[in-house]
């Protein structure tokens, strides 16, 4: 039976007494079921080294006959032979559009059947321990040499970093096309400011141009209508002083014009005091009732506490009644008026809002609102501008907000206009809190009129400085009426050989700040206080964004006189130096 031993399995009987039995060879068999055993032990091993879970079913039933413990670490389960996929329904698994999923829905199930022979799904498995868990399962049905389907597999694949990682990256997409679109809306935003800003130099440029030349012209035609006037007074002739009167008011007119002019365009001399709000506002409560009809309440807000800034005090009144002149128009059928003041901090946000118009820190806010018509959002955006209006031809310059603007940026200030169509406007202005102790705060009350100037004393001689002719013979002709001696110079360096020759003659120096030629006015009065370091000087200009005015203030000492002038303003300012006053 060939050589060594071999398995044998004998059977006994007796048969006439006699021992009989068959052998049978299983050696074969016993080869077959250890390399099967051995074959299982390969896959197995193979499994368990696959970084994917991996599931096996028997085909047709679905029972479970393989696995590997990759499965565990997904799922949170071990994979343990069981009759059916039945026992698995604990395993429980939601579908991408968030419903759960069925049975036969799995991919191994699909591949038992036959169904595909790929078929794939992701779900958000739920683990026992409450944590959920993105999976990928791929499933594919094993077959026969014959072609019939004895098993299915299915692989398991953990996706869930690379799902949470989709998400945040879809997350931070949608975040950054956000982000990007607002960077976008903010940089035409801050586009459209600069552009507003560049509109409104340029236009400020412009109209403080137009409004020096129109001074020096105005300054003539005030001038000589003035004096005419006083030199037909006693004439009798009530229709020639009429007409002349009428004159003069159309030129007070026009000299206010090129005013919000240069307010408009931060040019125009402010001479700032250390101010109350609350004393300013509530002292203007009975002009502007009388301004603004009975028809219209007004209401005044007064902050307690409130701090102190610098402000030229004129100006300010004329701010606050240009808005409350504004919102009675705005009312036409009455309504409320509310004047308000507060403390006030702009942050780096809202200055960086401005385009660099205002700096962050303290201010000082006064507000006129109104319960009017409002506005709509392009005109909101236009209101500032210089000569645009909403109201009808002939009922205003469109310089009145201009003004208003220019005062607060002149004055180291903001200005800020909310409106909504039907639900009335509010213009704040703001301006600066200044922090010094040792100035006085000017009271509304406190001025007195102003004292008629005396007559010229004999043998007192003026030098008059102006390269424009027309208000140069003005000026001579207004001082030598007043019985001053008069000298003149169109130029510097004229001006600086009349005063070496007359040195001791000559009491007080009239130079107009922007002059012709190599020196201006500031540079000639240099010069002459080098010489005569007693010499009485007195500034004018039309023009004030030159070397005597800083950010639109008067240097300390400096005196100016604002074209246009009158006559008799000329004669005052001139008595009030050279006595001292």
């Amino acid at each position: 039976m060939g050589d060594g031993p071999r398995p044998l399995l004998s059977r006994r009987g007796r048969r006439s007494g006699a021992l009989s039995g068959v052998v049978i060879d299983i050696t074969e068999r016993k080869r077959t079921e250890e390399a099967l055993a051995e074959s299982q032990r390969r896959l197995q091993a193979i499994l368990d080294t696959v970084p994917v879970g991996i599931v096996i079913a028997e085909a047709p039933s679905g029972r479970i006959i393989g696995g590997n413990p990759q499965v565990e670490r997904i799922f949170g389960h071990p994979v343990l032979p069981s009759d059916s996929l039945e026992s698995y329904r604990e395993w429980v698994c939601y579908h991408p559009d968030g419903r759960q999923v069925e049975g036969p829905e799995y991919p191994l199930s699909r591949a038992l059947l036959g169904q595909e022979e790929r078929p794939e799904l992701e779900v958000l498995y739920q683990r026992g321990d409450g944590r959920k868990t993105w999976v990928r399962l791929i499933a594919a049905p094993v077959r026969d040499g014959s072609g019939q389907i004895v098993a299915g597999v299915v692989a398991c694949l953990d996706i869930d970093q690379e799902k949470r990682v989709g998400e945040a990256l879809r997350e931070f997409n949608a975040t950054l096309e956000q982000r990007i679109a607002e960077a976008i809306a903010e940089r035409e935003k801050i586009e459209a400011q600069l552009r507003q800003a560049q509109k409104m130099e340029a236009v400020g440029r412009l109209t403080g141009g137009v409004a020096h030349d129109f001074n020096n012209l105005l300054t003539v035609v005030t001038g000589n209508l003035d004096m005419l006037r006083r030199r037909v007074e006693g004439s009798g002739d009530g229709r020639l002083i009429r007409n002349l009167d009428n004159a003069l008011e159309g030129a007070r007119r026009a000299g206010q014009l090129t005013h919000r002019l240069l307010a408009f365009s931060r040019q125009s001399p402010l001479q700032p005091e250390v101010l109350d709000l609350n004393k300013i506002v509530s002292g203007m409560s009975e002009l502007l009732r009388r301004t603004i009809g009975e028809n219209i309440a007004i209401e005044t807000v007064l902050a307690g506490g409130l701090w102190r800034t610098e402000a030229d005090p004129n100006q300010l009144e004329s701010a606050v009644l240009n808005l409350a002149v504004n919102a009675r128009d705005a009312m036409p059928d009455g309504g409320k008026l509310t004047l308000e003041t507060a403390n006030a901090y702009l942050d780096e946000a809202y200055a960086a809002s401005t385009n660099g118009e205002v700096k962050a820190g303290q201010y000082v806010m006064v507000s006129v609102s109104d319960t009017g018509t409002g506005m709509t959002p392009d005109v909101r955006a236009k209101v500032f501008e210089p000569f645009f209006t909403t109201k009808p031809v002939g009922k205003g310059t469109g310089l009145g907000l201009a003004q208003v603007y220019g005062f607060a940026r002149q004055s180291g200030g903001h200005a800020a206009i909310y409106s909504e169509p039907g639900e009335g406007t509010t213009v704040k202005l703001y301006f600066p809190r200044i922090l010094r102790s040792d100035d006085k705060v000017r009271s509304p009350q406190a001025e007195e009129p102003v004292a008629a100037p005396p007559a010229a004393v004999k043998g007192e001689t003026i030098l008059v400085v102006e390269d424009e002719i027309m208000v140069r013979e003005f000026s001579i002709s207004v001082l030598e009426e007043a019985g001053y001696r008069v000298l003149s110079a169109e130029d510097g360096p004229t001006a600086l050989k009349l005063l070496e020759a007359h040195r001791h003659e000559i009491a007080l120096l009239f130079t107009d700040v922007v002059l012709t030629g190599p020196m201006n006015g500031r540079k000639v009065a240099d010069e002459a206080l080098r010489l005569r370091p007693d010499l009485k000087v007195l500034f004018t200009t039309g023009y004030t964004r030159n070397a005597i005015i800083h950010h639109g203030r008067l240097d300390e000492g400096v005196h100016l006189i604002t074209k246009p002038f009158a006559a008799a303003s000329l004669a005052e300012r001139v008595r009030g130096l050279l006595d001292g006053a």
